[in-house]
């Protein structure tokens, strides 16, 4: 007779297949000790997601509807499975209140039986699309001690005070990604928040920040009345033309993401290179899109650090992603050899002991030739020699 697993093994098994919903629902059949760890992982995320306009618009309103006026009905008559969300995710809400009504309501009763959201994400959403409710909702669970992740894309606010004041209200806030296009109003930024007195200056640290615009929450960090610290930051995402703003977020960086190259002109580089990042182990410059200007740029974030006497990062991971929609021919890689050669270089200082991995990603949406992988390795002979260079064919057109 087969002895059974003890019901803390089989918890532990259950809340690591969160994952697989399907797997899941099966394991809530077993038997009475498996139900609430299954139970748990069947609702630890929730993605409420509005249907596109299209031909049958009307039906698939009430599908919505319907599918989530049975969530609501669940979480009340089971409070305790509510208490088991830990991520809430809208996408799609882009429809006026006034025009789908029925929708914003459903999503309003759902919304309100949360209490224990860690992490909070808007993909495709516009703020002032939804109704008063929805908005007031949403607020309430920003104010909820749980929540210590936030995460846009396409989301669109139209006044950054606004912004700032939902943004304020998570005092446990300690992931913040807002690096998926969050778009606001253009004008000079106010003291905002001064007399609300929400949380004290400074006393909301972030731990990991990505920002799709630096600047303007620069001028916001910057103010006295922020609730936000910054300065012992440990990841952080930006666009490459905003990396001077580095000087801002503190030494403590360990993990840094730059999008899209920087057009620098190669003789003059001094605000482009590393030296704000002195504790830096793990670099990704993504969504590079022309190779030789791309070149030019990391020979300049790099350069520097060969003459440098101080403020050598202690780097172990360097990840370069290339988007491509140009050609493709063998002429255009050998540039890559400076890069090469530079980097040979850089293993003679004590510093780069550490260096691990140079890892390339090349990406299209369109298939990538066969033989590009061994052009590009035959360019890098001392990455490729020294078994550091790790190249992966990615087919997306934005990595």
């Amino acid at each position: 007779m087969v002895e059974p697993l003890p019901n803390e093994l089989i918890e532990d098994i259950l809340d690591n297949l969160y994952f697989d919903k399907a797997t899941l629902l099966n394991c809530a059949l077993v038997g009475r000790a498996w139900v609430r760890p299954s139970q748990r992982g069947i609702f630890r995320e929730i993605i409420l997601e509005w249907p596109a306009k299209q031909e049958y618009f009307a039906t698939l309103i009430g599908a919505y509807v319907k599918a989530t006026a049975r969530l609501d009905s669940l979480f009340a008559e089971k409070p305790y499975l509510a208490s088991y969300v830990r991520s809430l995710e809208l996408r799609r809400f882009i429809y006026f209140a006034t025009d789908t009504s029925d929708l914003h309501t459903a999503t309003v009763d759902v919304v309100r039986r949360l209490s224990n959201v860690n992490n909070l994400s808007f993909v495709h959403v516009r703020w002032e699309c939804l109704s008063s409710l929805l908005q007031a909702a949403l607020a309430e669970i920003c104010k909820t001690p749980s929540v210590t992740r936030f995460s846009t894309f396409d989301f669109y606010i139209p006044r950054f005070a606004e912004l700032a004041s939902l943004l304020s209200h998570m005092g446990s806030l300690r992931v913040l990604d807002a690096g998926g296009a969050i778009y606001y109003d253009p004008y000079p930024l106010p003291n905002i928040l001064s007399t609300l007195g929400i949380h004290p200056p400074r006393s909301i640290q972030l731990d990991e920040l990505g920002l799709s615009n630096g600047r303007r929450f620069i001028d916001w960090f910057q103010q006295d009345s922020c609730p936000f610290g910054i300065r012992n930051l440990k990841s952080f995402e930006i666009p490459s033309r905003a990396m001077d703003t580095l000087q801002y977020f503190g030494t403590s960086i360990t993990e840094l993401t730059l999008h899209g190259y920087y057009p620098v002109n190669p003789r003059s580089s001094e605000h482009v290179h590393l030296r704000y990042t002195p504790n830096l182990r793990k670099l990704s410059l993504l969504n590079l899109r022309r190779k030789d200007h791309s070149i030019f740029w990391i020979k300049a974030l790099f350069e520097p650090l060969l003459n440098s006497k101080g403020n050598i990062p202690p780097l172990q991971h360097l990840t370069i992603g290339l988007c491509f929609t140009d050609t493709w021919e063998s002429h255009r890689w050998l540039l890559w050899v400076v890069i090469d050669r530079l980097f040979e270089e850089l293993s003679e200082k004590p510093e780069f002991v550490s260096f691990e991995t140079v890892h390339f990603k090349l990406g299209t949406a369109q298939g990538i030739p066969g033989g590009v992988s061994k052009l590009l390795r035959d360019y890098l002979p001392f990455l490729e020699e020294s078994g550091k260079l790790v190249v992966e064919m990615v087919e997306d057109d934005y990595i």
